[in-house]
């Protein structure tokens, strides 16, 4: 079990959560610190101190007093009201990372939601019940706004959801399928439930735990692509990686380096062969920035899940209360998430160049046209000319989408809420950067088998698994063949790499 603290939650955990069904739970302090916030509130409502989305409205209705009869309505109706989102339902894990989240975020001790409350959110988790989440809507201020709320409907016994892979259910149903009951919103249980960026560090944690594992193959498939070329090596040297100490690079080269240990293709400079072309030796500055951008994202949405994304935010110890923090706002998620997708773009750019290189006969050091087998006839046969196309195309499609989310602030709720980050749009942008230029990897590694079955030589050690692993799904394309299911077959054998051989 993974227990929720509301301060020390990181990525891998909410992959784990998300994907592997962990189950979640609370730390005894947390519990203590949910217990105690919720008691401050209690008498706060008691003695009348004004607070925002209890004595009040919501966004622009803020100066409508509500009456503590009504405060419990008030709850539900925000819940059915902010349910407005639209479009397919986002995916299982994303849902489920996004529950967690939330719940690690109410685990915190200052948004005032009832023990209660929290615990049936956890339940939920570990229920394996997954409410359906239109993934469209929100803007990411005042929370991701629409997609919790539609989480939050099945808590009510409204909304849908399912189990597992069957069919999507009335929310009580599926409750009831669970073992679980509805819940009665009370206090701020449902602003409670909904005024956080969960949407936007959901999707982007993920993409960020594959970005990882994605740099990594992106390097090693890089390495092939040197392998086969005759590359020089010393364009990742220690000595050059230290002349420029980006951590990136830095790592990058190393793991170059490890690839390339022992291949009797990646040499010394030699006469006729000084330097390679920039997609060749940049791959140290190119991936390297890529690695930072990953890290550099996936320090920031730590701290996001670990932060307290509400309004109002209350503080137990003191008797605390602000109904004016805007800690619900996603611009800090939203601008690395952003930075991950161009970055993520530019590794997908680059590997493109060098499946061009390797198919052109002009540039590809004696291979022949298009990797078109040397027992198969030119002409009759396009070898992996297609190929190409379809890298240039997913290239294509990731600059389309390259506009940063992060400035597309388009004002909300009669202008109270009058800059907004759009921070769910850089997750679903990080989210399909990853997905597209993981297939142009694949691409990538597709030529380089070739390439190695063409000149029939032997990988350096360290890529020698990884080619095995490829030429278990895909032989060498002697006549032509459909070379898509190959590209998918690559690219899942690729995924399905165990973490020891990455490195």
């Amino acid at each position: 079990m993974i227990a929720l603290d509301g301060r020390s939650l990181g990525i891998a955990q909410v992959a784990a959560i998300a994907r592997d069904r962990a189950t979640v739970g609370l730390t005894p302090d947390a519990r203590r610190r949910v217990a105690a916030c919720s008691e401050l509130l209690d008498r706060m409502i008691a003695d009348g101190t004004p607070i925002y989305g209890i004595t009040t409205g919501f966004g622009a209705l803020d100066g409508r007093a509500v009456s503590r009869a009504e405060s419990d309505r008030l709850q539900l109706n925000l819940i059915r009201s902010h349910a407005a989102g639209v479009g397919e339902p986002m995916a299982a894990d994303e849902v489920r990372a996004m529950m967690a989240i939330r719940a690690n975020c109410l685990a915190g001790g200052q948004t005032g939601v009832r023990p209660a409350t929290l615990e049936a959110l956890l339940a939920l988790v570990n229920a394996g019940l997954v409410p359906r989440v239109p993934r469209r809507g929100s803007v990411g201020a005042c929370g991701d706004l629409a997609p919790l709320s539609h989480m939050a409907l099945v808590l009510v016994g409204e909304g849908r959801a399912r189990l597992g892979e069957g069919p999507w259910l009335p929310g009580a149903e599926a409750l009831a399928r669970a073992g679980l009951a509805p819940i009665r919103l009370t206090g701020r249980d449902g602003i409670a439930l909904v005024n956080g960026t969960e949407q936007t560090t959901g999707i982007g944690c993920l993409a960020v735990h594959d970005a990882r594992r994605l740099g990594r193959l992106a390097e090693a498939i890089a390495a092939a692509s040197l392998e086969v070329l005759g590359a020089v090596e010393d364009s990742f040297d220690a000595r050059v990686a230290l002349a420029k100490p980006h951590p990136g690079q830095i790592r990058t080269s190393e793991a170059l380096r490890r690839w390339c240990a022992g291949s009797k293709a990646v040499l010394a400079p030699r006469p006729g062969r000084l330097r390679d072309s920039l997609s060749l030796r940049c791959i140290p500055q190119v991936l390297g920035a890529v690695r930072d951008a990953i890290e550099r994202a996936a320090s920031i949405l730590e701290i996001e899940i670990n932060a307290t994304n509400d309004n109002p935010i209350f503080e137990a110890a003191g008797g605390f209360v602000t109904s004016n923090s805007g800690n619900f706002h996603g611009q800090a998620a939203a601008e690395v998430l952003d930075a991950l997708a161009t970055a993520l773009t530019s590794l997908a750019v680059i590997a493109e160049r060098r499946v061009a290189r390797l198919v052109d006969e002009k540039l590809s050091m004696g291979l022949p046209p298009f990797l078109i087998h040397p027992e198969a006839t030119p002409g009759l046969n396009s070898g992996l000319m297609l190929a190409q196309y379809t890298a240039a195309a997913l290239v294509a499609e990731l600059r389309m989408r390259s506009v940063p989310a992060a400035i597309q602030s388009i004002p909300t709720c009669a202008n109270t809420e009058d800059h907004v980050p759009m921070a769910p749009l850089a997750a679903e942008r990080a989210r399909f950067a990853v997905a597209t230029a993981r297939t142009v990897v694949a691409i990538e590694a597709l030529a380089a088998a070739q390439a190695y079955a063409i000149r029939g030589l032997e990988p350096a050690p360290a890529l020698a698994p990884i080619l095995a692993a490829i030429r278990a799904r895909v032989p060498p394309m002697v006549e032509d063949r459909e070379v898509g299911a190959d590209i998918e077959s690559v690219e899942d054998a690729l995924w399905a790499l165990p973490e020891e051989i990455l490195g």
